[in-house]
């Protein structure tokens, strides 16, 4: 019985090792090794009398849910102008609006855009530049929870997503993957309001489905 010649197989290891190194180096710069999912190809929804009305101006592209489980975490893009409608949806300052446009949807929410939950602080730190904080206030308008993005980040509420296949230009010419700062919404918002968030992904018809409940 011929025995293989530990030369060929060295090199045959080398050769396959440098192919996979790259390989995989690229892979986790997509997200594809991450615990979580951006939405990109979803539409945000919530539920209302056993009906499905779309949750625009908020986007599946910058919500994020884990890949496994049954009680996924939600996340959304904090930096996001659109973050404070979820704070709206949590209180219930909406209204459903029946529209026939998608066959998949009951209609449209329509925001009360009186009630605000989140604003932004400037810091000045010149004449000419400042931070921005981003203060986010219970249904009291008491501050529960702030983020700047100059800060440390705040691993038990923030963490850094990777949207899978989506790139972003840099200032040098060059490109990388858009991995962006993501609120965990579910921790916070049961943390600091008292309200429990979940998500229901409906794979067939590309729908990510809220809703939010106080804590019992």
């Amino acid at each position: 019985m011929r025995r293989r010649n530990p030369v060929l197989k060295l090199i045959l290891f080398i050769v396959v090792g440098t192919l996979l190194i790259p390989t995989f180096f690229v892979a986790r710069s997509f997200g594809v090794f991450q615990k979580e999912m951006v939405l990109t190809k979803y539409k945000l929804a919530v539920e209302e009398d056993g009906k499905l009305y779309d949750a625009w101006p908020l986007f599946g592209s910058f919500a994020a849910v884990d890949k496994r489980g049954d009680d996924r975490t939600f996340y959304y893009r904090i930096e996001d102008s659109s973050t404070y409608y979820l704070l709206q949806l949590a209180y219930g300052k909406y209204e459903t609006v029946p529209l026939k446009e998608n066959p998949f949807l009951a209609g449209d929410v329509r925001y009360d855009m009186d009630a605000k939950f989140v604003e932004k602080e400037k810091e000045y730190i010149n004449a000419n530049d400042y931070t921005e904080t981003y203060v986010f206030y219970n249904k009291q308008k008491e501050p529960v929870y702030r983020y700047n993005p100059k800060d440390r980040a705040d691993k038990e509420y923030i963490k850094s997503i990777i949207a899978a296949g989506m790139t972003r230009n840099s200032v040098n010419g060059g490109s990388s993957a858009a991995k962006d700062p993501y609120l965990n919404i579910t921790r916070l918002f049961r943390d600091k309001l008292g309200i429990e968030v979940k998500v229901e992904l409906d794979e067939e018809n590309k729908l990510a489905i809220l809703s939010m409940e106080p804590l019992k």
